[in-house]
């Protein structure tokens, strides 16, 4: 199960290291996060992607998810 959200982290990263946070005023990816929390303008970013990782990592937590499997719409 660890690596069950490895692509959701990878994507994050990326979109991470592609911020105007991390390329221009040279903060570290997790300074960068913690920024996103205060400031409303830097959290569109990569709004998506951390969605997509916060839901996976809350899917393993889920005991439900675990046995049913997840979602597909």
């Amino acid at each position: 199960m660890p690596k069950a959200c490895s692509e959701a982290a990878l994507s994050l990263l990326t979109c991470m290291e592609e911020s105007k946070c991390f390329k221009e005023d040279k903060h570290s990816v997790y300074d960068c996060l913690k920024k996103q929390n205060d400031d409303p303008i830097a959290a569109e970013e990569c709004k998506a992607q951390r969605t997509a990782y916060y839901l996976c990592k809350h899917s393993q937590l889920n005991m439900r998810t675990r046995i049913r499997g997840t979602r597909a719409y």
